[in-house]
């Protein structure tokens, strides 16, 4: 039983790659209609379209597919511990409940980081002046991003590349601060008795 776990761990973490190759193929004009984005479109959309809320649209931003990737790397965590002969405790449901409302928490964060470094990289080059694809997702990022800029500089106004630079910061400190807490909560759900 333990194998059957560790195999479809391994099987689920080869689809979640899979499935990050289809999502970049989308961002590239025309990566969608070679044979290899056809391949990959059969396989992942079917489960990616599953996760298509609209809850999980910001504007132009759709947080659809950070939000299936984070369900797959969920069950990767479930089924590596499961191989690794954990049992089913109240402690070991604990931690891996933790470890996998992380998992979803810290998904979204690394998009949000990634995209804030894109759009300041796009910004500092000048390359977005007549992008209708950065006016909306600017739309979509213009509110997170003053929003947590105001916590910091009241109600001052502050320059945009500032405000993207502050923000990706933020994110960063609340991903790796997030990371230690998580190992600090797992350890104290691991000393529950039961």
């Amino acid at each position: 039983m333990i194998y059957l776990f560790r195999t479809l761990a391994g099987a689920i973490s080869i689809y979640s790659l899979l499935c990050v190759v289809r999502i970049i193929l989308t961002w590239i004009p025309g990566g969608s209609y070679t044979g290899f984005g056809r391949f990959l479109s059969a396989i992942c959309d079917p489960f990616l379209n599953a996760f298509k809320f609209g809850w999980l649209r910001f504007g132009a931003i759709d947080f659809s597919p950070i939000f299936a990737l984070a369900v797959l790397t969920a069950l990767t965590i479930l089924f590596q511990n499961l191989g690794d002969g954990a049992r089913l405790t109240l402690a070991a449901i604990l931690a891996m409940a933790v470890t996998i409302v992380w998992s979803i928490i810290g998904s979204i964060l690394t998009f949000f980081i990634i995209i804030l470094a894109i759009r300041l990289v796009v910004f500092l080059t000048g390359a977005d002046r007549s992008s209708s694809l950065w006016s909306q997702i600017d739309a979509s990022l213009n509110p997170m991003v003053y929003s947590i800029t105001r916590f910091f500089s009241g109600s001052r106004p502050i320059a945009y590349k500032n405000a993207l630079i502050l923000a990706i910061v933020l994110a960063l400190v609340l991903r790796i601060g997030g990371n230690f807490a998580v190992h600090g909560l797992v350890a104290i759900c691991s000393m529950i008795p039961f």
